[in-house]
């Protein structure tokens, strides 16, 4: 068919299957159409009246199916379970050493986290608070789910660059915990440092870029992800200690950050070995000084 003053082209193609799908866009829109050929050259049609609304319709339909890359996930580093190990082992071994009075030392009022000994110069306890758990129900928890979120980071920052930065994230938390709370105020707990490790992975997945090609909503999932975690997870129990959860998590946000801007996670092996060395030395160091 021809085109004349009644049939405009409002698309072409080299073959007839190339305008089908936009034929039944605009079918469905309720624009009549035809598709006909003319000198080697598929055409659809439209009426002259339905031409701007038949162009409009097929340049909407061309957005809104772009065909999206596929999110480059990050790098894995390694299996993230012997970091899990040693977290396991440095709070259970803490909790018995405080059930048998190892040392002969009160673990607990050593090194738990105390605002007013804390503003009085003894930092140590915003890392060996990390280590102490109220009893055996809380410590379950904080193992299940330290060892979850830890396993993440620890595979895609590697298990030594993972627990320090969740040490480090964990012990920032409890600093900025302290700036907000009054003199009296005390509590122990891995919690803060488990939400470190949530705002860690999500502010590293976010800021790297992994999604960077999708739709908004999508590039800021990891943010997204992280909250709902923080609501889901992190505020409710009689003794839940929400502050503790989100200055965590604040402070793992900022360390990842960090990370994804360095890269410091591909450093290799045997940097990975001295990060991880760096966390346990850090937590050591802060027991020597409450003891």
């Amino acid at each position: 068919m021809a085109e004349d003053e009644h049939w405009l082209v409002v698309r072409t193609g080299r073959e007839r299957r190339e305008l089908r799908t936009f034929a039944l866009v605009l079918a469905a829109r309720g624009i009549e159409n035809r598709i006909d050929l003319v000198d080697g050259v598929w055409r659809l049609l439209v009426a002259a009246e339905d031409l701007d609304h038949g162009r409009a319709e097929i340049d909407a339909y061309e957005r809104e199916n772009i065909s999206q890359p596929a999110p480059a996930f990050p790098i894995r580093i390694d299996s993230g379970w012997w970091g899990v190990a040693a977290y396991l082992g440095v709070i259970w071994a803490v909790m018995f050493a405080e059930g048998a009075g190892l040392f002969g030392w009160d673990w607990r009022s050593a090194g738990r986290l105390h605002v007013a000994s804390v503003m009085s110069g003894e930092l140590w306890r915003l890392v060996t608070a990390l280590t102490l758990h109220a009893d055996l129900a809380h410590i379950v928890a904080n193992s299940l789910f330290g060892a979850v979120f830890g396993l993440l980071a620890g595979r895609y920052f590697g298990s030594g660059l993972a627990w320090l930065c969740i040490v480090l994230g964990g012990t920032l938390g409890n600093a900025l915990n302290v700036l907000v709370r009054p003199e009296f105020f005390m509590s122990i707990g891995a919690s803060t440092a488990t939400f470190a490790a949530v705002g860690l992975a999500g502010a590293f997945m976010w800021r790297s870029g992994y999604f960077r090609q999708a739709r908004w909503q999508r590039r800021f999932a990891p943010i997204f992800a992280a909250i709902a975690l923080f609501a889901y997870t992190g505020t409710g129990g009689e003794n839940t200690d929400v502050v503790a959860h989100l200055t965590g998590m604040v402070a793992g946000f900022l360390i990842g950050l960090y990370i994804a801007r360095t890269r410091l996670h591909l450093s290799g092996p045997r940097a990975q070995r001295f990060f991880a060395w760096a966390a346990v030395a850090l937590v050591g160091m802060a027991w020597m000084l409450a003891g």
